[in-house]
Formats: structure tokens, C-alpha cells, sequence
């Protein structure tokens, strides 16, 4: 088909003929179609055609080498006997737990032991102490001295007081004192905060003297929260907890009736276990107190 052909028209003037070459539409039209039929260059497939029939054209795979397999083989095997050689079998897991174990109920039995023999020698202690004290002039020295331990904590005290128990809910932790302190607290088992606004409200409330599980609450003492365990005097404590006062007989009014009062009536509605009772307590002495300073009495 030609892209152009000539049409006569009539000149303007007698006598003359002009020819004009048009462009025909049906040819663009026919670019377009050859265009979206044969998008390859008719050279390209020329040589593609040609390389076919040669064979040149065919992608030859290379064959699997010996060597290559037989060294993918022995590295599979270095793997698989290194991933064996770092698993650590369950039963070794399951002696050296046992192991460890062990070890702290032996380091327990000997620190019961030591604070055993600790307080015979106090007892020893204070019965020569004593004895040397009936020799001096002044009679009232072995009565101070007597007080003095008694609000320092180093000696046990016995009276009327108040019994707070608390605790946890049943999906709590069991045992706060055999958890791990690594895997953070627990939300619905008690926290040092909790123990620590108990203890302030007995203080506030004219306690003498306060214990918790035992552990007597001295100035030197410490209440603090490592993971899920309660901390009293760097010992852990197990629910639930027993907080021991002795106080004067408006004691359990004014603890009631104070912030810590509200406070205990919040973690009854948080499902804890509280309750209280008043009669003749024993508060234990602190175990071992170290004093920083001290100057004589003159």
C-alpha cells in the first residue's frame, strides 16, 4: 500500500492542471498494526533464528561436580556435629539443677546454724553482761540498757499488739521467695510498696515495735521488692505475710481509721486475704546489728 497518492484538481485558472500528493490515513494505520504484530526487529530475530538452528543459542546447564557434592556433604555434617556438641543434654540441665539446689539448702542449713550459734552467744553475753552490770554504783544502768535494746531491736519484746495477715489471691504466685527475681513481678501478688504502707501505718499508729514473718523492723532495716520476692532484712519472705506490732491499746482504732486503714480495705477488693487481731504478741529481736557509730555514756 503507498503511504501517498496523487489527486488531480481543477486548476483556478483555464488551461492548467496542478497535481497534489496527499498522505493516506490507512497507512499510518498499517505502521501501527506491523508494529504491534512484529515488536522484534526483523534483524534481531534474523540472528535468534539462526542461532536456534546453529545450537548456539541453548543454555547448556553444567554438570554436578563430584568434589561439590561431597563437600556439601561434609559441611552438613560439621554443622549437624557442632549444633549436637552445643545442645546440652536434659538430664545434664536436671543434675546441675539439683547441683544448685544443693548447694543453697547446704548454704541455708549453715547460715541457720551460724545465727544458732550466734544467739547462745548473745544469751552467754548478756547473762555476764548482766552479772557485771548488779557490780556498778548505779543501780538503773542494766534497766537503760535493757530499754535501749529493746527500741533498737537487738533484744525480743512481748505485750499487747496488733496481728496483720496478708495474703495473696489464689492466682498469685504460691511462694514469692522461691521466684525469680529476673522474670520481673508479679501484678496480683503483694509488693514491697503494699508491706511498706502497712508497716508505716502501724509506726504512725504508736507501734513499739514491728516484725514481719519474724523479721523485726529496725532503723536499719530494709523492706525491698528483687522480681516477685518481698526482701525484709535481706532475707526473702513466703505469703503469706504476718506483720506483728505492739502498741497501746487505741493501736487498732487509729490504724483503721488512718490511710493505712484504706489502704488494706483496696486490696481486699484486689481478692487479697487480710485479717487482724489484737492480743499478747512477741516481737523476736533483729539477728545481727551492726552499729556505724556510738560514743561511751558518761
Amino acid at each position: 500500500m503507498a503511504p501517498h497518492r496523487l489527486i488531480r484538481r481543477k486548476p483556478r485558472s483555464p488551461g492548467t492542471t496542478r497535481e497534489v500528493r496527499v498522505q493516506d490515513p490507512a497507512a499510518s494505520m498499517a505502521l501501527i498494526f506491523d508494529a504491534m504484530k512484529r515488536p522484534i526487529d526483523p534483524l534481531y530475530e534474523d540472528v535468534a533464528r539462526k542461532r536456534e538452528a546453529t545450537g548456539e543459542g541453548l543454555v547448556r546447564r553444567p554438570g554436578r561436580s563430584p568434589l561439590l557434592v561431597a563437600t556439601i556433604i561434609a559441611l552438613g555434617f560439621l554443622l549437624g556435629a557442632a549444633a549436637h556438641a552445643l545442645r546440652v543434654p536434659d538430664s545434664v540441665q536436671a543434675d546441675r539443677h539439683a547441683q544448685l539446689v544443693e548447694q543453697v539448702e547446704a548454704k541455708q542449713k549453715a547460715n541457720d546454724d551460724s545465727a544458732a550459734e550466734v544467739e547462745a552467744l548473745r544469751t552467754e553475753l548478756d547473762s555476764n553482761r548482766s552479772s557485771a552490770l548488779t557490780r556498778q554504783e548505779r543501780s538503773n544502768l542494766s534497766a537503760d540498757l535493757t530499754a535501749g535494746e529493746r527500741t533498737a531491736g537487738a533484744a525480743a519484746v512481748s505485750g499487747p499488739g496488733l496481728t496483720v495477715v496478708i495474703e495473696n489471691p489464689e492466682d498469685a504466685e504460691a511462694d514469692a521467695a522461691d521466684s525469680d527475681p529476673r522474670t520481673g513481678e508479679d501484678e496480683n501478688a503483694l509488693t514491697s510498696s503494699d508491706l511498706q504502707h502497712v508497716i508505716n501505718g502501724l509506726w504512725s499508729s504508736g507501734a513499739t515495735a514491728v516484725s514481719v514473718n519474724g523479721q523485726r523492723i529496725t532503723s536499719l532495716s530494709a523492706v525491698r521488692f528483687a522480681g516477685s520476692a518481698i526482701l525484709v532484712n535481706y532475707r526473702p519472705l513466703a505469703t503469706p505475710y504476718t506483720v506483728t506490732a505492739i502498741g497501746p491499746s487505741d493501736m487498732q482504732n487509729k490504724f483503721e481509721s488512718g490511710f493505712s486503714g484504706d489502704y488494706l480495705t483496696s486490696l481486699r477488693k484486689s481478692d487479697f486475704t487480710i485479717s487482724t487481731s489484737r492480743g499478747n504478741v512477741t516481737v523476736p529481736a533483729r539477728g545481727t546489728i551492726r552499729i556505724a557509730h556510738a560514743q561511751p555514756v558518761r
